[in-house]
């Protein structure tokens, strides 16, 4: 065996692999976070002490999604015992999967020395990093988007089943993404043929299809709602938005695309694309694969952005990952096509820096912040442990204690402790005491600036700027 032409090129990605088990084994006993706790250790609490007795959660925890995540994680507990580390190792599969899949990407565009170029900077993207070191079903669904990503372009076709089926089980927006997939293929096929193609191109998806149809039309059939009902816990976010409703999305949407660091990626497109205008639109349309790039931006872009613009809270960032990765993607096969290779790497290095500077990024109190969208949040779990410890020794009952998302509710669904008790929703006006995090949105302003002025601090606990802090009532 030729170690120089086998081995050694691929020493960079061995590299990765062993730096992403390493990360998994420092947040190995994280508890679950943000929208976790509900789609992760809620829905798999129940499958799990409910011995899957039932196939749709009940309605207080069910969301519309497919619940195959919450089952997943289940049957590994059931295995391998109800603990964090089960949790997280659970999820190491699929970001070994997004890995591979994210270098042979990377070799298709950029060559084989290059690809683990576009590894790098998917690892540096904050979203995308903490996405993965949280036990989230939106790792999950890159890790099946990747995978679909490579098995259309290296036309893998029960590979593209496996992919599209796996993004249908995961939830309705993997639902939305399988079409991006169907979508791209059919922009970039031979016009002669279209109608054929159509037909070729579907086969794959056919799987898919019918799981989304039969999931959908057995959970209307059981419940009489699909995605969301009246009384659901997240009917507000599925309100349609006003024009000046509309307004403030777009304006949040551009503020997605420019966070924690990626502002870097997006200038650096801009200025290669004004730089080389004349050149890019006379080569486009023989240029394949920059049109196979533009093109799965713009089929991402078209399926995804209209729930994001015209619903009143559907703008996560988790939400834009499969756009994330076509800006990064188009960016970098531009910086490395455009610039000469010397200069690109360098170029390359200054935005990875930059991207990765994201995860440190933290916005004042009074500004929302994603916290499960960079790795800012990672110092929490450790000051949430040390806060608890502190109210135990002190003896007062966490009913006694209001607080806001993500901490209402028993502990046992972020700690797997097994503990029934937890924190109660806050209202000021009756609370004794308030737990107050930095990873809290739903804290109004006049709330803080009540707690400020009007509670005293019983304890804080601080942290890479995280902090924690119990209020006491002194009225």
């Amino acid at each position: 065996m030729n170690l120089k032409k086998t081995l050694i090129p691929s020493l960079p990605l061995y590299l990765c692999y062993c730096i992403v088990v390493f990360a998994y084994f420092l947040v190995s006993q994280q508890g679950f976070f943000w929208d976790t706790v509900q789609l992760g250790s809620k829905h798999a609490h129940w499958y799990f002490e409910q011995n899957f007795q039932y196939f749709l959660l009940p309605e207080s925890m069910d969301s519309g999604h497919p619940p195959f995540f919450g089952m997943y994680l289940a049957i590994c507990w059931q295995w391998f015992g109800q603990s964090l580390t089960v949790s997280h190792f659970a999820i190491l599969p699929f970001t070994l999967a997004s890995i591979f899949f994210l270098y042979r990407i990377g070799q298709f565009f950029l060559g084989d020395r290059k690809g683990i170029f576009l590894v790098i900077l998917l690892l540096a993207d904050p979203t995308f990093a903490a996405q993965n070191l949280l036990i989230s079903p939106d790792a999950c669904l890159m890790a099946f988007f990747l995978t679909g990503v490579y098995a259309v372009l290296f036309e893998k076709k029960i590979l593209l089943a496996v992919a599209a089926l796996g993004l249908a089980a995961i939830s309705m927006r993997g639902m939305m993404v399988v079409v991006v997939l169907y979508v791209w293929q059919l922009l970039y096929s031979e016009r002669q043929f279209f109608w054929k193609t159509m037909w070729q191109k579907a086969l794959p998806f056919v799987p898919s299809g019918l799981f989304a149809l039969a999931f959908l039309s057995y959970h209307y059939h059981e419940t009489g709602w699909i995605g969301y009902h009246e009384d659901s816990p997240w009917a507000e976010s599925f309100q349609r938005a006003d024009f000046s409703g509309f307004i403030h999305n777009v304006a949040v949407y551009g503020w997605r695309l420019l966070d924690f660091g990626r502002f870097s990626g997006l200038l650096l497109l801009a200025l290669l694309l004004f730089l080389n205008k004349k050149l890019l639109l006379q080569n486009f349309l023989a240029n394949e694969k920059l049109k196979k790039i533009a093109l799965l931006l713009l089929a991402s872009l078209i399926f995804l952005s209209p729930s994001l613009l015209l619903y009143k809270y559907l703008s996560a960032h988790r939400y834009f990952l499969p756009i994330y990765f076509s800006f990064h993607l188009l960016t970098i096969y531009l910086l490395f096509e455009l610039v000469k290779e010397k200069w690109a790497k360098w170029i390359f290095v200054a935005w990875v820096t930059v991207l990765f500077s994201g995860n440190f990024w933290m916005y004042p109190k009074q500004i929302a912040q994603g916290w499960d969208a960079n790795l800012a949040f990672l110092p929490y779990d450790g000051l949430r442990k040390e806060m608890i410890d502190y109210i135990d020794h002190e003896q007062i009952p966490l009913t006694m204690i209001g607080t806001v998302f993500p901490e209402v509710g028993a502990r046992k669904f972020r700690e797997l402790n097994g503990r029934a008790e937890g924190f109660k929703q806050a209202n000021l006006a009756t609370d004794r005491y308030i737990f107050y995090a930095s990873v809290m949105n739903d804290f109004s302003d006049v709330e803080l600036e009540e707690l400020e002025r009007e509670w005293r601090v019983r304890q804080r606990f601080e942290r890479f700027g995280v902090e924690v802090i119990l209020y006491k009532q002194v009225r």
